[in-house]
């Protein structure tokens, strides 16, 4: 699949409005299919058993089905955010198997399953100290290959917490828009880093 049409196909997925504390920020079409496309030629989406940690509206797992993952695990602490994955999942892949996916309400440190990649858009930490290390540590737990989206100029800090070697960054422009009380501006652009852990062999 072309990343112009992964895009076209995530931007129509529903999103969700939760609690600001979360952190909890949509990915646009674009992006999603930028980062998806990014780990698909790296080989580590297509036939790979996938996790998607706070997974919001799912928009990472669904696009990573649709390039062809083996099976896709949404996780998040949001009762919510399970059920709009759900039918954006519904929506975007009623072609695939009810048996290739699984969603799970879960705080991130409770998490026990192991996949061969994990995608995830953590929350950046800015009003929750350390929430990002922690989604980190985990994703590193989890699986050899992790794509982790974070807020640029943290990649040194974040290869300090975790044994998996950073083997490449991505520089993505984030469009942020307003959708909380406190936002003032229509849209913000945050310059962010999309980071690629992976386990190193002895």
């Amino acid at each position: 699949m072309k990343k112009k049409n992964l895009a076209i196909m995530l931007s129509a997925l529903e999103t969700v409005h939760s609690s600001s504390t979360l952190e909890q920020y949509t990915l646009t079409g674009n992006v999603a299919a930028d980062i998806l496309i990014y780990a698909y030629d790296f080989g580590d989406i297509d036939s790979r058993v996938v996790a998607d940690l706070g997974c919001g509206s799912g928009i990472l797992g669904v696009g990573a089905l649709l390039l062809g993952a083996s099976s896709v695990t949404f996780v998040d602490c949001d009762p919510q955010a399970i059920e709009v994955a759900r039918t954006n999942l519904e929506r975007a892949a009623k072609d695939l198997k009810a048996d290739k996916t699984i969603f799970e309400c879960s705080n991130i440190e409770n998490i026990t399953l192991t996949a061969d990649t994990v995608v995830q858009n953590p929350p950046f930490g800015t009003r929750r100290k350390g929430v990002d290390v922690q989604f980190l540590k985990k994703a590193t737990e989890i699986a050899p290959v992790v794509y982790s989206l974070h807020k640029k100029g943290n990649a040194n800090f974040l290869s300090q917490h975790t044994h998996h070697m950073l083997t490449h960054v991505k520089d993505i422009t984030l469009p942020l828009y307003r959708r909380y009380p406190f936002h003032t501006r229509r849209v913000v652009y945050v310059e962010a880093e999309l980071l690629r852990f992976e386990k190193v062999k002895i």
